[in-house]
């Protein structure tokens, strides 16, 4: 049975090497743990800017949106903007399975993987399309 786990070894489908199923989430795992980093440190900063605001506000009114403009985030990022670090922490969230995805394509592509390559190269333009085609429109 391939691609189960017995006595501490992996048997990943297909002809490709384990480290490449390694590398690939290890890309998950660092991206989350990069996310979250800057999502704790934006709450810290949050608190300490603002320590009695209530999260109703903050919830109600989703102080993201004006950080989606890549000027404002930048410039929200440079003074230390609460909000500007909880954009960025949600864009390195984001980001994670997209850059899994682009390193899953590269592997099977250097590995000769033909089949590999066409769904993850589908798999990729979906969630571009998703991410920057629709989601701008969803607000």
């Amino acid at each position: 049975m391939t691609g189960t786990a017995a006595a501490g070894t992996f048997s990943p489908p297909g002809d490709l090497p384990p480290s490449v199923y390694r590398v690939m989430a290890n890309v998950l795992r660092v991206g989350l743990l990069i996310a979250l980093g800057i999502l704790a440190v934006a709450t810290v900063v949050l608190v300490a800017r603002s320590p009695w605001s209530s999260s109703v506000g903050w919830v109600g009114t989703n102080p993201l949106i004006r950080e989606l403009d890549p000027r404002v985030l930048w410039a929200g990022l440079v003074s230390g903007s609460p909000q500007a670090i909880l954009t960025l922490g949600v864009y390195a969230l984001v980001a994670t399975p997209v850059v899994r995805v682009a390193t899953g394509l590269y592997a099977f592509r250097h590995h000769g993987e033909g089949r590999m390559v066409a769904l993850t190269s589908v798999v990729l333009a979906l969630l571009l399309v998703g991410l920057l085609g629709i989601g701008p429109f969803v607000r």
